[in-house]
């Protein structure tokens, strides 16, 4: 009989610390269904029905991204506060401006055509429209730079974005990776849970006080009771890690839903970027076609004016340059002179020049004492083609109001062309293009200490090399129609410390 009350003492002492174990792990030890298992089902239904929302979001989301096409693919200064599309707006205000200016230049042609294209109003015009012509080509060259610079900032968005929607896609793919394999431990773990609960609820109300209880001795007794404590922990720690992996899933899936987001974020930015890009080469395709449209509007009407010009000049005999030269062309051998005549030494600073073979700059040693030395004297010059004073294209301006740099005598081929003053020759060049076959003189320097040069063009034989001395009004060139020219003439120059200058205030026969 004590044995029996001491059995029954001990399976009390020992429910209670199970129960206060279990209580203490978080868990609730029992052999019948509990609040536990139904709160663990609902966590488990709320994260399924939030997998799947998911789900729906993704494939209501990939299609539209599946669909979007692939594409392939300075200037006058602005307001720095000025945006890039107010700079294009602008440009394109000023093209309107230029082709409207265009448009009424054609109606002027087309009514003055009706009388004779060969008069000089009627080729003026022409040329007013070329140079028109010229400007809307400008404009389109800056739109089209302007157009290349957006392509390829908009090219290089694209491809960081893409790089981030790859970075972004990779994180998708290693979470859903993760979310896998948590939900193959939750599963496993929770059919285990689902089995225990089965078991027990087949078992049952023999409980765990009536399992101590029915022993036979205090062996026994703490057998079964170290059975059941075993059994107690494992539902406890089976508990306790659906509990986590439960935690872990959803942590995950919301880390998942901001990953989703922010790639389709990044999908819209893309799509938005690639239909930006293809405006733009939209755009750039429109200005390119413009331009070679212009392009060729403008080489018939230069054609269309040098034949023209050409036809009368040589009805009128006043042979000159043709007006419409390539800008480029007439830049480089600007540049050229201009070089030459900055690296002149002055006469007061040296007294020796060089000379050396036509067509180079000079190469030996010759004396300076046939060229002026600070002395207005030097600007007394005569005429560079004698017997011939009637000009056919005036400084600074041809009849259509464009530059011209000199004065143009137009005379047979052949004549005479002489130096409008002594000086040492500094340059011979034959060119195809511009001055032609041309002549430059070092005349030494006027009062103020300026360096004074003459230039003679358009020569059909040229007859002094770089480095000779000449005399005034000695000859050193055959007059011709070397390079732009419409028909024999000479055009002369005379520039002062490298500036053109007017050449018939400083001519006297």
């Amino acid at each position: 009989m004590k044995q029996k009350n001491l059995i029954k003492l001990i399976a009390v002492l020992l429910f209670v610390s199970v129960v206060l174990a279990s209580l203490t792990t978080g868990g609730m030890y029992s052999f019948a269904e509990n609040d536990s298992a139904s709160s663990t089902q609902a966590s488990l239904d709320k994260a399924q029905e939030t997998e799947a929302q998911t789900e729906k979001t993704t494939a209501t989301t990939k299609p539209f991204f599946e669909e979007i096409e692939k594409t392939t693919e300075k200037t006058t200064r602005w307001d720095p506060s000025l945006s890039k599309e107010e700079i294009q707006n602008k440009l394109e205000q000023q093209r309107r401006e230029f082709e409207a200016g265009i448009a009424d230049l054609e109606k002027k042609l087309a009514e003055l055509s009706k009388e004779s294209k060969e008069t000089e109003e009627y080729i003026n015009t022409l040329d007013e429209k070329i140079g028109y012509l010229n400007e809307e080509l400008t404009i389109l060259d800056e739109q089209i730079s302007r157009y290349v610079d957006d392509i390829d900032a908009i090219e290089q968005e694209i491809t960081e974005n893409q790089n981030d929607i790859d970075i972004l896609q990779a994180e998708v793919a290693a979470i859903e990776a993760k979310l896998d394999e948590l939900n193959e431990m939750f599963h496993a773990n929770y059919e285990a849970y689902c089995a225990r609960m089965r078991a027990v609820y087949v078992s049952g109300n023999y409980g765990f006080f009536e399992a101590l209880l029915t022993c036979g001795d205090i062996s026994s007794l703490f057998t079964r009771y170290e059975m059941i404590r075993s059994v107690s922990k494992s539902d406890a720690k089976l508990l306790s890690d659906i509990e986590e992996e439960i935690a872990s899933i959803t942590a995950e899936e919301a880390e998942l839903n901001q990953k989703r987001i922010a790639l389709d974020e990044k999908k819209e930015a893309l799509f938005a970027q690639k239909e930006s890009l293809q405006a733009k080469k939209n755009s750039l395709s429109s200005a390119q076609e413009q331009l070679a449209k212009r392009k060729i509007r403008l080489s018939e009407d230069r054609a269309e004016s040098d034949m023209l010009f050409a036809e009368l000049t040589a009805k009128n005999g006043m042979y000159t340059e043709f007006r419409n030269e390539d800008a480029k062309i007439k830049e480089a051998v600007e540049k050229e002179i201009a070089d030459l005549i900055d690296g002149l030494v002055k006469p007061e600073d040296v007294t020796m020049a060089v000379t050396g073979d036509r067509d180079d700059t000079a190469t030996t040693a010759v004396n300076y004492s046939d060229i002026y030395k600070n002395s207005d004297a030097v600007l007394n010059m005569t005429y560079p083609v004698p017997g011939h004073y009637k000009l056919s294209a005036g400084y600074p301006n041809y009849s259509n109001g464009s530059y011209h740099g000199g004065i143009d005598f137009p005379c047979p081929e052949g004549t005479k062309v002489v130096a409008a003053q002594s000086g040492i020759v500094i340059s011979v060049k034959e060119l195809n293009t511009s001055y032609g076959h041309y002549i430059m003189i070092y005349h030494g320097t006027d009062a103020k200490g300026r360096k004074i040069v003459t230039l003679y063009a358009h020569n059909s034989e040229i007859l002094v090399s770089p480095g000779d001395t000449v005399a005034k009004g000695q000859q050193i060139a055959k007059s011709g129609s070397t390079g732009n020219s419409t028909g024999p003439h000479s055009h002369f120059e005379i520039r002062i410390n490298n500036a053109r200058t007017n050449p018939s205030n400083y001519l006297s026969k």
